[in-house]
């Protein structure tokens, strides 16, 4: 899952939210000063990854994009739902997804002080990006998988990832609603905001 969905899963624990938004950019290092409650959010995201990987589903998906997206299917596929969380939003919860958003971005620079120096400098560039929405719509999907793509140390078709999703919206849209409320469902034990 992709910065949207790991936000969601955080409920409104602000400590379970800076650690789950900051695990893909620590060090072992930098884990050694970091609060439990901290340690929590990042226990969360690795939970919320685990389970996202090995979910029936998502691994029909992976299946379904691996002819076009190859080794990058899974990568794709984590922005995808993103943008499907986004057009099933109001299943999953009664708050406006823009509220949502601005509040999440108010948490995050409230605990800026715990992320490492990199995702410090980095947070005000994400939010003036409104980075939670970068999946929105196809647009900025297409800005998104561009943005990837440059960062990709290996041969890649993100530049066609718009195109796997079109050809297969329904049945992606299908496996996400069917996956998505199993994942809300086994981070119950971290918060039960669900």
């Amino acid at each position: 899952m992709n910065h949207l969905a790991h936000t969601f899963l955080s409920c409104k624990d602000p400590e379970l939210l800076a650690g789950n938004f900051m695990a893909d950019f620590i060090t072992k290092a930098d884990l050694k000063n970091l609060d439990p409650s901290i340690l929590k959010g990042i226990e969360l995201h690795k939970k919320i990854d685990k389970f996202t990987d090995e979910h029936q589903m998502v691994r029909q998906a992976v299946r379904l994009l691996h002819p076009t997206q190859h080794k990058y299917a899974p990568v794709t596929l984590d922005i995808l739902f993103d943008y499907y969380l986004t057009k099933n939003w109001q299943k999953y919860t009664g708050e406006n997804i823009d509220t949502f958003t601005q509040r999440i971005y108010q948490m995050l620079e409230q605990k800026r002080d715990v992320y490492p120096l990199k995702l410090r400098e980095l947070l005000p560039k994400m939010i003036d990006d409104d980075f939670l929405m970068s999946c929105k719509n196809e647009e900025r999907l297409i800005k998104t998988f561009e943005r990837i793509g440059r960062r990709a140390k290996f041969t890649h078709s993100f530049h066609t990832a718009h195109i796997d999703m079109q050809q297969h919206y329904d049945v992606l849209d299908n496996h996400f609603n069917i996956f998505f409320p199993d994942l809300m469902f086994h981070v119950n034990d971290f918060c039960d905001c669900n």
